[in-house]
């Protein structure tokens, strides 16, 4: 005996509101992009500079034009062809680079600035606060710090268990943490955003697949105007989203307040 096939809402955004979880998968989103850490992603910066410092503040300052590579703070530089290596930093380290260079950054604490346009941008720290003007992708992972991140071409995967984060545009979204609160504004891609007690705010800047999840905190979705985002009443694995809708909209919260709107 064949089994009926399940409802679905296909709702214009302005009309979406609930006050608890009401959006089920039933197709896969987008896959987001994956890689190991500490890696820059696929690049072809003709260089990579990698950081190693302890507590002290470290500020990376990027311009356009003919930059020679520049260290200002003790530490042992080693040079490669395409690779610079700063480690053993004893003192706040002030690093001068073309516009376009890779960086990777690792530190125990101490604040940490990316000023002007990087490449692709890898981060570790386990407190301290994170700051990004403007890069090709972000990577970064800390325990507590508040992470702000200005604009982004591609990529922004962001792992802070207890810090604010917030990004002011990127690509492809992949944000996730504990108890801090995510914003992410004119987001052009995919996004997945995850929280235990966290507000989530997110704007997409174009109809594309959204997944946002928290327990206790409130979710807030914005859509461009004129989206007709499709939210199942029910799980149906292999179901195709129906035509006339412009992307699955997968918000949950346990107990606070979900939110899609369109602007």
């Amino acid at each position: 005996m064949e089994r009926a096939a399940r409802p679905y809402r296909a709702l214009p955004a302005e009309s979406i509101a609930c006050s608890r979880s009401v959006c089920l998968l039933s197709q896969p989103l987008a896959r987001s992009v994956a890689g190991p850490y500490g890696r820059v992603m696929s690049s072809s910066a003709p260089l990579t500079v990698r950081i190693s410092a302890g507590t002290d503040r470290v500020e990376v300052f990027a311009a356009e034009g003919e930059v020679p590579f520049h260290v200002e703070g003790t530490a042992e530089v080693e040079r490669g062809e395409r690779q610079i290596t700063v480690g053993s930093v004893r003192s706040r380290l002030t690093v001068s680079v073309a516009a376009g260079t890779d960086v990777v950054i690792g530190t125990s604490s101490g604040r940490i600035e990316v000023h002007g346009p990087v490449g692709h941008v890898a981060i570790v720290t386990e407190s301290g606060r994170v700051q990004v003007d403007q890069a090709a992708s972000v990577d970064i992972r800390s325990e507590s710090s508040r992470v702000e991140v200005g604009e982004v071409a591609g990529v922004c995967r962001i792992r802070s268990s207890s810090g604010r984060v917030h990004v002011g545009s990127c690509g492809d979204a992949d944000v996730a943490g504990e108890s801090g609160r995510i914003e992410l504004q004119r987001v052009a891609g995919h996004v997945d955003a995850h929280s235990v007690s966290g507000r989530i705010e997110l704007a997409l800047e174009a109809a594309h697949d959204v997944r946002a999840e928290t327990v206790t905190g409130r979710i807030e979705v914005s859509l461009p105007q004129g989206t007709t985002a499709y939210q199942p009443l029910d799980s149906a694995p292999g179901t195709p989203r129906p035509p006339d809708c412009d992307c699955t909209v997968i918000a949950r919260s346990t107990t606070g307040r979900v939110v899609v709107t369109s602007r």
